[in-house]
């Protein structure tokens, strides 16, 4: 038993050292030297862990997706308006994402090298969390509440704003502390709130 915690220990601190080294480095910069020490395993416990560098970073990237493609497929059974549900899609990928501080600033780096270093299975979790934010819309459209807007056009004005402004928390503090700029002390319900307003803006069928 004491082998089985002590093997799972050493995982998640590989886990832990390679976000942080991939979000620094991104894949081709990260080194699995530097991975090792900062776990502090050697580099042959990495390899026991995961096959490869490559499969490391994609069971990082995998990680945020399948977390917030499991709880979008729970806003989808329940009973909300699609208006709620954007809400809530907004405010699941924005907490996910904040619960990972790593992964803004990877995805943003993942999406300059046009997502090269997934994995078939991080493309599915994409493509599910699009899917749904297309049923949403869907549902939307049918209720005459929402005009006709393709999903990928949403979803990047939902990401971008919200993994900009997670993936900046350092620049802004220096920003704050040299410019005496007062944008450290912004919290995430604000950009939530202005995400929100912003989409259901553009999607509305109301508008003039």
């Amino acid at each position: 038993m004491k082998k089985v915690r002590d093997a799972e220990a050493s995982k998640a601190r590989v886990f832990d050292a390679a976000a942080e080294e991939f979000a620094l480095h991104g894949f081709v910069g990260a080194k699995v030297d530097r991975i090792a020490a900062r776990a502090r395993v050697n580099k042959a416990m990495i390899y026991y862990h995961f096959k490869n560098k490559a499969a490391l970073y994609r069971a990082v990237v995998g990680d945020m997706f399948a977390a917030t493609a499991a709880r979008l497929r729970e806003l989808r059974a329940s009973n909300l308006t699609p208006a709620q549900q954007i809400d809530e899609f907004i405010a699941i990928v924005a907490r996910e994402g904040q619960a990972r501080k790593y992964f803004p600033r990877m995805w943003l780096r993942e999406l300059a090298d046009d997502g090269r270093h997934m994995g078939e299975r991080n493309f599915a979790d994409l493509t599910a969390i699009v899917s749904i934010l297309a049923a949403i819309l869907a549902d939307g459209q049918k209720a005459g509440v929402f005009r006709p807007m393709p999903p990928f056009v949403v979803q990047v004005g939902i990401v971008g704003p919200l993994f900009l402004f997670l993936a900046t928390g350092p620049l802004r503090s220096t920003a704050a502390l040299k410019a005496r700029i007062p944008i450290s002390n912004i919290s995430t319900d604000v950009l939530i709130d202005y995400v929100r307003a912003m989409t259901k803006g553009a999607l509305s069928a109301q508008r003039p």
